[in-house]
């Protein structure tokens, strides 16, 4: 896992440098800890607390299982389900709710605030979610679309409806983690590469086939996706920031911490009132929101405003200062709308302050038309070859004349500045609420929480999860399941392990596998897999990296690494790797570990 060290300075840089308010002087580090609690069985709950503005006290956001195996070695260490805690089971009316076709509301239906929280990932498995929903769709088009508009619309809404709450949750758990990053506190319980691990799955698992990416090619994963999410915001925040000023608006980014992440466009009501009837060219493409300048709604404003200060050359100055800048001058700025600065392409507009149901009733719009082609009249675009060729082509004419039709990104949009106003204690209260109110309209899932809720759901959710992991018959049976299933992937090949889940569906459960019987000669064999299993990713990324490995790593390195798959007994799937080492290294001493390690009984029998 040496990989982190590079990455993580790296990713530093970029984020420094593509943030152009990077040397802003009111950031403030973000008020996190990590708090590490015991489990029985060898395991560790690794929860993420933060306080909230205008809150007395803390909240847990999310939680984490480190399946340590009950001892203190870190190399067979591994991270297992994450608890996203502001979110709690639906209750059986929010799942009828969800039912109901073309019903894009969130009705105060109440919430399992109590109830055992579901793991939104488990990281010992992320391919389970993959295949759940590949199987899903298939039963969905081959066995239940034929029964009918009703159901099908039924089925399909309420299946969507569980997809965009699950990426809500996915982005609300990746925000809070990413954090992590800048708390040395945290840094200290978490590390790099544990961070780096749940930052890339969580982002991975928005995606199709994200949770199909193998271990080695993750930090690949994760990079090219952080590298993209910088050029977007970068493009984005130059894009808004032009045509703001073009039209004789102001551009103010927002975001946690460092991460500008989005951006407030406002217009001095100085400017309303001097250019009322005048007639002046107005270019609103890329702000997707109506001309301010000649809108009688904007003169008599009486909903929130900002009074802000300048100098001379119309350089922004705190009260302080302008008080002894000669020139300077007031302005009061009315808010005209919030955007996002990651969504593809162009900014997306959030929240319309004039017209606060436009970017609801548009998205109403785009769902309706989806729910009534797909759901009501049963057309698919792969099962209809002309309907798939005019989709793909509006949605390309579209998408490049700005139209925000990318439904995850929007719902990561939504998330992310949710999460953002929830945490950030440097903005106005005032402001912070005005956006919350806002934002609590855009709702259109009936299996979302209110904003204002979250504090006291995410409270009892950790309580229901830490009885959950005192229980004898809770944490602990799960996590036991979970390492016969991991030690049966790695003895047995996929052929086998469907005949044994084959076996247990049929004998209804009465037959379970179990590696072993005994608890500690379990912990015991998947200790030395996981060590192995690491060693053997260094030295894959050893042998990767430079067909010279003794100019660019330090070969005591990979000298430890070899010795330590000699000791815990070298795998067969370790010998090509090893191999590779042998030919690549001109060290005496390692050539004679690789031989050792290949003539091992393991590698022997494997090849």
């Amino acid at each position: 896992m040496h990989w982190a060290a590079l990455i993580f300075p790296f990713l530093s840089l970029i984020s420094w440098a593509a943030t152009p308010d990077a040397l802003a002087s009111d950031f403030r580090p973000p008020d996190f800890r990590v708090e590490r609690k015991p489990v029985a069985d060898g395991a560790e709950l690794l929860t993420v607390f933060s306080t909230l503005p205008e809150h007395t006290g803390e909240i847990p956001l999310v939680s984490v299982l480190r399946d340590t195996l009950g001892d203190n070695d870190p190399d067979n260490d591994r991270l297992r389900y994450i608890w996203v805690l502001t979110s709690a089971r639906p209750t059986v009316l929010q799942r009828a709710a969800a039912f109901v076709p073309f019903f894009y509301w969130r009705p105060d239906l109440g919430k399992n605030m109590d109830q055992t929280p579901a793991a939104i990932l488990d990281l010992g498995n992320t391919s389970k979610v993959v295949w759940n929903a590949l199987a899903q769709s298939l039963v969905q088009a081959a066995a239940i679309d034929s029964n009918g508009a009703l159901i099908r619309a039924s089925t399909r809404r309420y299946r969507a409806n569980l997809a965009d709450q699950r990426q809500v949750n996915l982005m609300e758990g990746l925000t809070a983690i990413s954090q992590l990053e800048e708390i040395p506190d945290a840094q200290a319980v978490l590390s790099e590469p544990e961070l780096l691990e749940m930052q890339a799955r969580l982002s991975l698992a928005g995606k199709t086939l994200g949770g199909l990416v193998t271990t080695e090619h993750l930090p690949e994963a994760y990079l090219k996706n952080r590298i993209q999410t910088e050029e977007t915001r970068g493009h984005n925040w130059e894009l808004l920031r032009q045509r703001a000023e073009a039209n004789g608006l102001y551009f103010d980014p927002l975001g946690f911490a460092r991460s500008r992440t989005h951006a407030l466009v406002w217009i001095a009501r100085e400017d309303v009132v001097s250019r009322e009837g005048q007639a002046r060219k107005w270019d609103g493409r890329f702000l997707g929101i109506a001309d301010p300048f000649n809108d009688s709604r904007l003169k008599n404003w009486t909903g929130y405003t900002q009074k802000r200060y300048f100098d001379e050359a119309g350089l922004p100055l705190d009260a302080a200062t302008a008080a002894d800048t000669p020139g300077a001058t007031s302005r009061e700025l009315i808010p005209l709308a919030l955007y996002a600065l990651e969504y593809p392409k162009v900014p997306l507009v959030l929240v319309d302050f004039r017209d606060t149901h436009k970017p609801k009733n548009r998205e109403m719009l785009r769902m309706a038309t989806t729910d009534a082609v797909t759901g009501v009249l049963g057309i698919s675009k792969f099962g209809n070859w002309p309907y798939l060729a005019g989709s793909m082509t509006w949605n390309f004419v579209r998408s490049r004349h700005g139209d925000p039709n990318n439904r995850s990104a929007r719902l990561k949009a939504y998330s992310q500045v949710r999460r953002w106003l929830t945490l950030d204690g440097s903005m106005d209260p005032a402001l912070r609420a005005e956006l919350q109110g806002r934002l609590e309209i855009l709702g259109v899932n009936p299996l979302e929480e209110s904003v204002f809720e979250e504090t006291e759901i995410a409270a009892r959710q950790y309580d229901a999860l830490m009885r959950y992991a005192s229980d004898p018959q809770g944490l602990t049976v799960r996590l036991e399941h979970d390492r016969n299933a991991e030690m049966a992937a790695r003895v047995h090949g996929i052929p086998a392990r469907a005949g044994l889940q084959m076996a247990h569906w049929f004998s209804l459960g009465i037959y379970s596998h179990h590696e072993t019987k005994d608890s500690t000669s379990l912990a015991a064999a998947l200790s030395r897999e996981r060590r192995a299993e690491r060693q053997i990713r260094f030295l894959e990324t050893v042998a990767k990296s430079s067909p010279q490995p003794d100019v660019v790593w330090n070969i005591a390195e990979v000298r430890r690494a070899v010795n330590e798959l000699i000791v815990t007994g070298v795998p067969p799937r370790s010998a090509e790797v090893v191999s590779r080492i042998m030919r690549q290294t001109s060290d005496a001493e390692t050539r004679e570990l690789c031989a050792r390690a290949l003539a091992g009984p393991g590698v022997a029998a494997g090849q």
